[in-house]
């Protein structure tokens, strides 16, 4: 019996070996896939996060602090953001390309790349006709490599493109609104206390006193003594009555 349930015992240890050898490939293949994934959603993002930086920078209105230099036209300024927000998908210079066109479609030749000036060292930005709304594109490309070669999967480039409008040299046309009316605040006269007197009190009479007569003093009458005390007169007792006669019995008394 106990040789039975070894045998047993040992063939099911087996069993759970050749089970694990044959699903733990796929389990790991399945582990290292959500990996490889999340990596590259990571480098995407960071890579597109980088081209919307370097746009929203150079299409800043008003000029570098400093210097008399527009956004638009601060070349390292632009690659310092657009670098900075990229530094996750390990982004170099050779990765961003600045460059600037008139809308979507049209390009913009004479400008070039960054900085958009002839070679006369004129502005192009906003002043070539009939295009007054320029734009500026970063376009940033980064290349994502797994980190284990499998045969069948490679590597593949990460393109991202951004564009904004560079407002400059903007046309207002309208009529400008009517100053508004001031109003001046007109001082109130305030009045003056007039004077007020203030009676002084007069003396008045002051009553003169007069002097009470004091009544005279009036003598006590004396005292009278009092009367004699009178005692009265010893009480006699009565005399006893004189005794009754005898009553004899069965006698009788005419």
């Amino acid at each position: 019996m106990n040789k039975k349930m070894r045998n047993r015992l040992q063939r099911e240890n087996a069993q759970t070996m050749v089970e694990f050898a044959l699903v733990f490939p796929l389990v790991l293949l399945i582990v290292y896939g959500l990996i490889e994934c999340g990596r590259m959603l990571f480098i995407y993002s960071s890579t597109t996060s980088a081209a919307r930086e370097g746009t929203r920078y150079g299409a800043a209105a008003g000029d570098v602090s400093g210097n008399m230099l527009p956004h638009y036209a601060d070349c390292d300024g632009i690659m310092n953001a657009t670098l900075r927000s990229g530094r996750f998908a390990g982004l170099t210079t050779d990765n961003v390309t600045i460059s600037y066109d008139h809308g979507p479609n049209t390009d913009f030749p004479e400008a070039g790349q960054c900085p958009p000036y002839d070679g006369d060292g004129l502005d192009l930005i906003n002043n070539v006709e009939p295009y007054y709304y320029d734009r500026i594109v970063v376009e940033v490309v980064t290349h994502y490599e797994p980190v284990i070669n499998i045969p069948g999967i490679s590597g593949f480039d990460i393109r991202s493109e951004n564009a904004r409008t560079i407002l400059s040299n903007i046309r207002i046309v309208g009529t400008p609104p009517s100053p508004m009316p001031t109003f001046t605040t007109i001082p109130t006269r305030t009045l003056t206390p007039t004077p007020t007197y203030t009676f002084t009190p007069t003396l008045t009479g002051q009553p003169t006193p007069t002097q009470t007569l004091t009544p005279p003093l009036t003598q006590t009458p004396p005292i009278p003594p009092p009367p004699p005390v009178t005692h009265p007169p010893p009480v006699t007792a009565p005399p006893p009555p004189p005794p009754a006669a005898p009553l004899i019995p069965r006698a009788q008394t005419i």
